[in-house]
């Protein structure tokens, strides 16, 4: 590729979160309260897919769901999730994760302190360290969890995969009930760095569907797409999320409504400002990924209540004769009722990733919809128990890469889940 500036500057993020964890250990003698919650889900899976060669992505294949054919029992995830206060009007919040699969087991997501200071007007908050963006209505549950279903939507499953921030983040709050109006306003503003591969996922495996959080400094890897010869240089199959690759400073804008305790709607833009061309000494390059979220929730009654949320944006990298280019799109609709200690959930989701560039041998068109039926039963304080039943169908043209491969496959997966909490 022509112009290639090679930057392999990176920041440390591990350093910084013990930066920031030893400080808040070194102020728990004034620590005002400290709560530790955490998660462990466990059960069985049953999938089947139409074709034995589809593998889960997870493991170099071409599948958009976390588990295979051959998985049945497994545990699904672990979460610790601790948060308190610091000193003054500073908390902090960290969020540790297990998982048996992908490259890494054990690690955070989120780690970062909030200084919110006491106002009787317009309340002020400051968020500094590595946290997800709060554009999501769906995941509100401990450890950016969805307490409708098990596997996330489309959108918020690439969220948890491949958009992670170390920045900083400032929000302003109008209060309805201070101001006695019905209506409260929060607007945000963030600076970050440290999310340049943003979008590569999106490019060459399309939308997936499942719970998998990518941790600090974790790899996820893909398929192997590159040994087909399609580009000059051999690229990793693999990205890491945390990577800062060309020293630029991306941002991110919000704004959120809230009508009462019944409608909330969030609509951010976000912009990694990556450089296209930027690229590391092991070829990996940063992507220039900008996207608009809505997301909307209403509550009609106190059992029943919708979500609904929209995502359209552009990836890219390279240039547009020997790089990758693509819009995507997805939106999904959830319905949830609540009926004493149950909870029912419907959600339909729609994907779609259109080439945009000038590279015929690296075809990156894909699309699809599925399907998700969920159930969960709350047992007592501890446990809940619960079933899902996802189907998806996918057309991804890169699978027709290999020989007899089709693009376009239905995978379907059924889950029986038991969740621990403390």
């Amino acid at each position: 590729m022509n112009s290639l500036r090679i930057k392999p500057m990176r920041i440390k993020l591990l350093a910084t979160f013990v930066i920031v964890w030893g400080y808040s250990i070194l102020s728990t003698s004034q620590a005002q309260s400290i709560q530790i919650n955490g998660l462990i889900e466990a059960g069985y899976v049953d999938a089947q897919y139409d074709n034995s060669w589809l593998k889960s992505w997870m493991e170099g294949g071409v599948g958009v769901l976390r588990f295979n054919q051959d998985d049945q029992f497994v545990l699904s995830q672990a979460v610790l999730d601790i948060k308190g206060d610091a000193v003054g009007n500073i908390s902090y919040h960290m969020v540790a994760n297990y998982y048996p699969d992908g490259d890494s087991h054990l690690g955070l997501s989120e780690a970062f302190l909030t200084y919110a200071p006491l106002s009787r007007g317009l309340k002020h908050q400051l968020k500094v360290g590595m946290f997800y963006p709060a554009m999501s209505l769906e995941n509100v549950d401990i450890g950016w969890n969805s307490p409708y279903t098990y596997s996330f939507s489309a959108i918020n499953a690439w969220v948890a995969e491949e958009i992670r921030t170390l920045g900083a983040e400032w929000s302003v709050t109008r209060s309805g009930r201070k101001h006695h109006s019905p209506h409260s306003f929060t607007a945000v503003a963030s600076v970050f760095k440290a999310n340049d591969p943003a979008g590569t996922l999106l490019a060459w495996r399309g939308w997936a569907l499942h719970n998998r959080q990518t941790m600090l400094n974790e790899k996820v890897y893909f398929a192997d797409y590159f040994q087909f010869g399609m580009f000059d240089k051999p690229f990793p199959d693999y990205l890491t999320v945390s990577e800062e690759t060309d020293g630029r400073w991306g941002y991110y804008l919000g704004l959120n409504w809230r009508y009462l305790q019944s409608t909330d709607l969030r609509v951010y833009y976000y912009d990694n400002n990556a450089d296209p061309l930027a690229i590391e000494t092991n070829w990996q390059y940063a992507w220039e990924n900008r996207f608009t979220s809505v997301a909307l929730q209403h509550k009609f009654t106190d059992q029943l209540r919708i979500l609904a949320q929209w995502m359209d944006g552009k990836t890219g990298m390279g240039t547009q004769d020997k790089g990758v280019y693509a819009n995507f799109s997805s939106w999904y609709l959830l319905a949830s009722y609540e009926w004493q200690q149950q909870r029912f959930s419907i959600r339909y989701d729609n994907f779609d990733v259109t080439e945009t560039d000038n590279n015929p041998a690296d075809p990156n068109n894909s699309n699809g919809d599925s399907i998700t039926i969920a159930w969960r039963y709350t047992v007592d304080n501890h446990w809940n128990i619960g079933a899902e039943w996802l189907s998806v169908t996918s057309n991804n043209q890169n699978r027709t890469l290999w020989r007899n491969w089709q693009a376009e496959n239905k995978q379907r997966q059924l889950m029986l889940l038991a969740q621990y909490r403390f």
